[in-house]
């Protein structure tokens, strides 16, 4: 499987395995461990929206400078960050000391790995396969960390199966959870050591200096980064920290059930990511981010209006057998249509542009659930998202990849001799 990959590739998809696990359970336990420490659902939400923002300002950096000062030190640094900030988080109940360090410990909000170290990865992975495979590398990539993230969302009921068995009390393992996290962080940066100077940005004599900038692509990539904003926006208001803490307060879900739903859940979107790759051969990279997309976010006002919560699980579920294909389309299509020099800056812009979309959502989700509007963030999300996927259609509909265009090009007819 993937012979076709680099072993730097392989190393990559290593470790966005071992990190996916590890978001895939903090991003389940975030929310209800604030709860559980007696934050109200307002700070809740503020919180949440600080570490939207310190992802942001890890993504601005990285995508700026990675390609300078490398990309492999790059992944180091940001590693690094996740141990301390694992360590730091459950021994304080200050809330602003938590803002801070939940601002650059790298915690995943919406059960997939969207950090920093993702916008350098897909430049990375973009020149460790053939580009006939690029597509299916950024499956499998999403696909796997998918996976990895399912296990870790079941892995997050973790502190119930020690309370019963030993009577640990809970807030107890949910701090030792972070300290998995931190662990985790360990074994990543240890991987990240391995990599092979193939991974930097300049593998000539020629050394790239100061702020990687789009110059030929910066009109598609600021339009994709923009969209992407408006997407993430939507999306913010449905993390799943968020569905979370929504499923507890609104059919008083337990951790076992939540831990259950977001593994199903997980499990669902990672083969979709799969099945992208054979929907984008026939329709293309743009048709299938926009027409699977539209139908899963229409499935969340299902999720909004049920009344019981059997019945918004199976809304959930249905939308994700759809959420995720249009994630390795987007990754491939933003690869593709950027030149290769430009790709980490092009990564980390619309990487960015998503996490500066979704910064505020949170802190206006949690304000609307402490005002007693406890659906409606799913609903104005849901309708952002439709709304994104038109405009996405509208502005690139005419923009092919390199490949979709060699497709359909018919073969000049050879002269007559």
């Amino acid at each position: 499987m993937l012979s076709w990959l680099s072993p730097d590739g392989k190393l990559i998809i290593l470790t966005t395995t071992l990190r996916s696990f590890a978001v895939g359970f903090v991003s389940v336990l975030l929310g209800l461990y604030l709860a559980e420490t007696g934050f109200a659902a307002g700070k809740v939400g503020a919180l949440l929206a600080a570490v939207l923002a310190g992802n942001t300002i890890s993504t601005s950096v990285a995508s700026l400078f990675a390609d300078s000062f490398g990309r492999r030190k790059s992944f180091i640094a940001l590693s690094c960050l996740t141990i301390v900030g694992g360590i730091l988080f459950p021994l304080t109940d200050s809330f602003v000391l938590l803002m801070v360090i939940g601002a650059f410990a790298g915690f995943g909000l919406g059960g997939k790995d969207r950090a920093a170290q993702s916008a350098l990865e897909q430049p990375v992975l973009s020149q460790a396969a053939p580009a006939a495979k690029r597509t299916s590398l950024f499956a499998y990539y999403n696909m796997i960390g998918g996976l990895a993230a399912g296990v870790g969302a079941l892995f997050s009921s973790f502190p119930v199966v020690m309370d019963k068995a030993f009577g640990i009390e809970i807030i107890d393992t949910f701090k030792a959870m972070f300290f998995v996290y931190a662990g985790v962080g360990v074994a990543v940066t240890l991987i990240y050591t391995r990599l092979s100077s193939a991974v930097e940005a300049s593998p000539t004599d020629k050394p790239v200096r100061g702020i990687t900038w789009p110059r030929k692509s910066k009109s598609i990539v600021f339009k994709l980064s923009a969209l992407g904003g408006m997407d993430s926006f939507g999306g913010g208001f449905m993390l799943q920290t968020f569905l979370a803490y929504w499923f507890t307060v609104r059919f008083d879900l337990s951790l076992e059930s939540l831990a259950g739903v977001f593994f199903a859940a997980n499990l669902l979107s990672s083969f979709s990511s799969i099945l992208a790759v054979y929907i984008a051969r026939r329709i293309g990279l743009i048709n299938t981010m926009v027409f699977t997309h539209i139908p899963a976010n229409l499935l969340v006002l299902g999720v909004a209006f049920s009344p019981f919560a059997w019945l918004a699980i199976v809304f959930l579920l249905l939308r994700e057998c759809f959420s995720q294909m249009d994630v390795p389309t987007r990754q491939s299509y933003t690869m593709a249509v950027v030149p290769p020099e430009e790709r980490t800056a092009a990564a980390g812009m619309t990487t960015l542009g998503r996490q500066g979309g979704q910064m505020i959502a949170p802190y206006i989700a949690g304000q609307l659930v402490a005002s007693s509007f406890l659906s409606t963030p799913l609903v104005i999300g849901s309708t952002i998202k439709v709304a994104y996927d038109l405009l996405v259609y509208a502005q690139f509909r005419n923009i092919k990849p390199p490949e979709e265009v060699e497709r359909s090009t018919p073969a000049k007819a050879s002269p007559k001799s």
